[in-house]
């Protein structure tokens, strides 16, 4: 039976009314009205979804912000994960943003939607973008899944707020090979203007050079070789122990940061080539984690670079090795030929050569 109660103020007038549910099998569950007819429609309506059993009870939405979700989250469920740190990162960021004022029961579409748009114009990167509103979404279905949270909707997944264009755009950047230039000049003993030939070294060339100059070169430029010989990931290069090392068989373990696994969470053995050897038998095994861009490049005329771009770099040469698309992708760790395409990318030339 439904009871409803007048809400006073200090002076005792009625400033509203509390219509209190209670059912045999069901938690007590109560809200307040300005209107005594609201809190009885409001009553009756719970009584009826008691009855068909068909009840949620949406207090604990109506009493947590959506900030105070995420940071549940990612002090409970974060930490367990690969990529702890980095989504902690993610999390961080959102938590500063208005959106997190908002409760549960009346977060909307249209707040996601403006999440968006506030965060593509404070200039992140679409894919940043997508992946902080997808934590968004994992955080709340947790919550709905796990914590009894109950919301009639999700209103972060990609079916209900459509995602920024561009975030899936594939990354396409390789090293630029070295190539032969030919320039005016003037030949002084005969007073005749000719034609030099001239070298413009490759950018994986000038890159080492660059790397080795470094102040950090001595690890820097190991871990450089070995990424483009292997299609290994940064952070299993930095992870790597002279135990992983079987330089007899030309063979190295990837376990990845945690030791458990790469980013796909499986162990894989890649074969070394002669110049992977020689990288390794350069101190690597001292390296420690750098920044995802390489350091020293813009000088050296080689732009818009990243560690990242080796393996897609080294992927496209193995697959010159490789070409079973299995075989490859026990080398690099991909998970399906999907993700595997993402990071070959043979040059049209290459391809042209191939034609009868």
């Amino acid at each position: 039976m439904a009871t409803i109660l007048p809400r006073t103020n200090r002076e005792g007038q009625v400033i509203g009314y509390q219509a209190k549910v209670r059912r045999v099998g069901h938690k007590p569950v109560s809200k307040t009205f300005e209107k005594r007819r609201d809190a009885e429609r409001w009553a009756k309506s719970i009584e009826t979804d008691m009855d068909r059993r068909v009840f949620q009870d949406y207090s604990q939405a109506d009493e947590t912000t959506l900030g105070a979700l995420l940071r549940r989250y990612r002090e409970a469920i974060t930490p367990k994960k690969r990529g702890a740190e980095q989504e902690a990162g993610h999390f961080q960021v959102i938590e500063d943003d208005e959106i997190c004022l908002r409760r549960l029961s009346g977060l909307s579409p249209q707040d996601i939607a403006s999440f968006r748009d506030r965060m593509l114009a404070a200039d992140y990167a679409p894919a940043t973008v997508v992946r902080r509103m997808n934590l968004i979404a994992t955080a709340i279905a947790h919550g709905r899944r796990e914590w009894s949270i109950h919301m009639p909707s999700n209103p972060a997944e990609a079916k209900l707020t459509a995602r920024p264009k561009g975030a899936d755009r594939k990354r396409e950047r390789r090293l630029v090979p070295e190539r032969a230039e030919i320039i005016p000049a003037f030949d002084p003993d005969q007073q005749i203007a000719i034609e030099m030939h001239v070298r413009v070294p490759g950018e994986e060339e000038r890159l080492i050079a660059g790397l080795a100059a470094h102040k950090h070169g001595c690890w820097l430029v190991p871990m450089a070789q070995v990424a483009l010989e292997t299609a290994a990931r940064q952070g299993e290069i930095c992870a790597l122990t002279w135990e992983d090392i079987d330089l007899k068989k030309r063979v190295m373990t990837v376990r990845g940061l945690s030791g458990d696994g790469s980013k796909n969470g499986e162990v894989r053995r890649v074969p070394l080539s002669t110049a992977a050897i020689a990288a390794h038998s350069a101190s690597l095994h001292s390296c420690e984690v750098i920044a995802p861009s390489i350091p020293g490049t813009e000088h050296l005329g080689i732009k818009d670079l990243t560690f990242h771009d080796l393996r897609h770099e080294a992927t496209s040469r193995l697959a010159k090795i490789y070409p079973n698309p299995l075989e490859l992708m026990r080398i690099t760790g991909h998970k399906s030929l999907a993700t595997l395409a993402r990071y070959y990318h043979a040059d049209a030339e290459e391809l042209a050569q191939r034609l009868a």
